[in-house]
C-alpha cells in the first residue's frame, strides 16, 4: 500500500463526499419519485433520508480506495465499516443537538471523523483484521437498513420529516398543511 497516496485519498475524500452528498440529497426532486431518486437521494428531510447519501457515498468511496491503494483488504474492510457508523452516529448526535437547517456543517463533521477513524484504524500497527466477519455483518446490516426504510421507515423521531410531520416517502397526493391541522 502506497501510504501518502492512501493519505491523500482519506483527505480529498472529505472534500469529494461532501460534494457529492450535498448533490444526491436533491436527487429525488430532480428525477420527480422516481425509483432512482428513492435509492440515490432523500426522500424527506428526515435524519435519517439526510444519512442515507453520506452512507452511500462513503461506501462508494471507500470501493474506489480499495481499487487505487490497495490497502491490506480485511484491515481496510474493518476500518472502513467503523468509519461509515461513526458518520452515521455523529451526525445522528448532532443533528439532535444543533438546531435545523444546519445539515452541512454537520455532514462535513461527521465526514470528517470517519474518514479519520477509519485512516487511523488502516494505518496504526494493531492488526483489527480478526474483526473482519463482524465488519462484513456491520456492512450487511447498514445496507439493509438504507434499503429498507426509505419504503418502511420506524416510527422514530428519526425518520420523522418535521417539515410535513409524515415518515418515509411522502405521496404526491398528500395536502400536507391538511395533515398537520389533523395531527
Amino acid at each position: 500500500m502506497r501510504k501518502s497516496l492512501f493519505n491523500f485519498m482519506e483527505l480529498s475524500g472529505i472534500i469529494f463526499c461532501m460534494i457529492t452528498v450535498s448533490l444526491l440529497r436533491n436527487v429525488y426532486t430532480f428525477l420527480k419519485g422516481s425509483t432512482a431518486g428513492i435509492l440515490f437521494g432523500s426522500v424527506n428531510s428526515s435524519i435519517w433520508e439526510q444519512l442515507k447519501p453520506i452512507i452511500l457515498v462513503y461506501i462508494m468511496y471507500g470501493l474506489t480506495e480499495l481499487m487505487v491503494t490497495r490497502p491490506y483488504f480485511r484491515r481496510f474492510v474493518c476500518a472502513k465499516a467503523l468509519g461509515v457508523y461513526a458518520c452515521v452516529l455523529i451526525y445522528i448526535l448532532l443533528a439532535r443537538i444543533i438546531p435545523d437547517g444546519y445539515s452541512e456543517p454537520i455532514t462535513l463533521v461527521a465526514l470528517g471523523a470517519g474518514f479519520a477513524l477509519s485512516k487511523v484504524l488502516t494505518l496504526m500497527d494493531k492488526d483489527i483484521s480478526g474483526f473482519f466477519f463482524a465488519a462484513c455483518f456491520m456492512l450487511l446490516l447498514i445496507f439493509i437498513m438504507y434499503f429498507s426504510f426509505s419504503a418502511f421507515p420506524p416510527k422514530l423521531d428519526l425518520f420523522l420529516d418535521k417539515e410535513s410531520g409524515m415518515y418515509g416517502i411522502i405521496p404526491d397526493y398528500i395536502d400536507i398543511g391538511a395533515h398537520m391541522l389533523s395531527v
